[in-house]
C-alpha cells in the first residue's frame, strides 16, 4: 500500500517516535511510506538517520497555503491509498489539501491525548469533514469518549496503542550504568521519569513526591530524562527545596535502553490529557515497576497492584507512598516488572499494533 503519513511537531518526544516506528515497521511488511515532516526538526533529522523516505515541508501557520500546496502536490504525484496525520497543523493542512484532489485522497488521524474536543465549528468540521478516520492511541473508555461525548461515528473510531517492539525493550543489565556515570554506589536505587518536560506530564508532582521519600528512604536518586519548556522551571523548583543532589535533571539522553536498565522504578504522574504514554509502556516492557496515575487509559496497563500503582492526578502525597511501598520491597518490585512485561508482550506488542493499523487502513481505502 501506498502511504504517506505527516508531522509538524518540530520537538522529540512519544509521539514523534512512534511515528518513525511506525512507518519503519509498515515499510518492513511491504508498504510504500513516505513521511511529510518540517525540515530541521528533531523527527526530520532522525528520520533521515534511519533512512526513511522524507519529504521537508514547512508546515508553521503563516506558511498554510503554501504547506496545502506542497501536500496538494505530492499527493497528485504519489498517488497515495490515503494520508495519516497526527497534529493539528498536518492534520488541518492534509485534510483541505486532499478535497483538493480528484479523486479524493482518504485522510486518517491519529490522536495521541484524552482530552476531549472543543465544541467550536472548526473542530467539527475537521473531525467530522476532513479526516475519514480517527485513531486513539488509548483503550475502548476513551475510544467511547469521541462517540458519546464528542458526537464522532463509531464505525469511524478505533482505539489501540502506539505498540512496543518488545525485542528492542526488554530486560536486562545497562551497557553503562547511570550510577558510575552520577558517583553513586553500586547498589544506590534509582527513581525515574522520562518524558518530554510539557506541563500535563506532571513533572512538579514528582518533584514534590520525592521531597516527601527523601527523608524517609535512604541511598535513592530521583532522576528526571527530557527536555523541553518547562525544564527552567523545574529546575528552580528543585534548588528550592534543595534537592539539586538528590534530584537530578539529566536532559535528553539517546541512551534510553541503559536508562530504563538503570532504574530500579518508573514514575510518570500525568495530570492530564495522555492516553497510554509511549515511555510508560517501554518502561512496562523493560520489566520495570510503575508508578502513574489514572488519566486517560493509563489504568488499563497500569494495573493497580499487579504491574504498579496508580493514584490520583496532582496528589503528590500519594505518589510518595506508593513509591515508598515499591522502594522498600525488592520481591514487589520484581514481580510487578514480570507481569508488566508479560502483559506487554500479549496485548501490546508492535506487531499486534501493525496488525491492527492495516486493517484501518484496508477499511479506509476500500470505504
Amino acid at each position: 500500500m501506498n502511504i504517506l503519513t505527516a508531522e509538524s511537531s518540530t520537538t522529540m518526544g512519544g509521539q514523534e517516535l512512534a511515528v518513525l516506528m511506525h512507518a519503519e515497521g509498515l515499510r518492513k511488511r511491504g508498504h510504500n511510506v513516505r513521511l511529510i515532516l518540517e525540515p530541521g526538526s528533531s523527527i526530520c533529522r532522525k528520520a533521515v538517520e534511519q533512512g526513511l523516505p522524507v519529504e521537508p515541508v514547512a508546515m508553521s501557520r503563516l506558511r498554510y497555503p503554501t504547506a496545502i500546496a506542497s501536500f496538494r502536490r505530492l499527493m497528485v504525484r504519489d498517488r497515495p491509498a490515503l494520508l495519516h496525520v497526527n497534529s493539528s497543523r498536518d492534520s488541518w493542512i492534509g485534510g483541505l489539501a486532499a478535497r483538493l484532489v480528484i479523486p479524493r485522497v482518504k485522510v486518517v488521524r491519529s490522536r495521541h491525548i484524552s482530552t476531549p474536543l472543543n465544541k467550536s465549528v472548526t473542530t467539527r468540521l475537521l473531525y467530522r469533514r476532513l479526516m475519514d478516520f480517527v485513531i486513539v492511541t488509548g483503550s475502548e473508555l476513551t475510544r467511547r469518549g469521541l462517540i458519546e461525548r464528542d458526537g464522532l461515528e463509531p464505525d469511524r473510531v478505533a482505539a489501540f496503542p502506539i505498540g512496543i517492539d518488545v525485542g528492542q525493550f526488554k530486560p536486562g543489565r545497562p551497557d553503562r550504568d547511570l550510577r558510575l556515570e552520577l558517583g553513586l554506589a553500586p547498589g544506590h536505587r534509582l527513581v525515574g521519569l522520562i518524558s518530554y518536560l510539557r506541563s500535563y506530564k506532571g513533572h512538579e508532582y514528582f518533584i514534590e513526591a520525592a521531597a516527601r521519600v527523601l527523608p524517609r528512604a535512604k541511598d535513592v536518586t530521583f532522576l528526571i530524562v527530557g527536555e523541553g519548556p518547562e525544564e527552567e522551571r523545574l529546575r528552580a523548583r528543585v534548588a528550592s527545596l534543595g534537592l539539586a543532589q538528590q534530584v537530578r535533571l539529566l536532559g535528553f539522553r539517546e541512551d534510553l535502553l541503559s536508562v530504563f536498565h538503570s532504574l530500579d522504578l518508573f514514575v510518570i504522574p500525568s495530570v492530564e490529557g495522555d492516553t497510554i504514554p509511549q515511555v510508560l509502556m517501554q518502561a512496562l516492557a523493560m520489566g520495570l515497576p510503575v508508578v502513574s496515575t489514572t488519566v486517560g487509559s493509563i489504568p488499563d496497563v497500569v494495573q493497580d497492584g499487579k504491574t504498579g500503582f496508580v493514584v490520583p492526578p496532582r496528589n503528590a502525597d500519594a505518589l510518595a507512598e506508593r513509591i515508598l511501598t515499591l522502594l522498600a520491597d525488592a520481591g514487589l518490585r520484581a514481580e510487578m516488572g514480570r507481569r508488566g512485561r508479560a502483559l506487554v508482550e500479549q496485548e501490546y506488542s508492535l506487531d499486534r499494533m501493525l496488525d491492527r493499523l492495516e486493517e484501518v487502513y484496508k477499511k479506509v481505502a476500500h470505504a
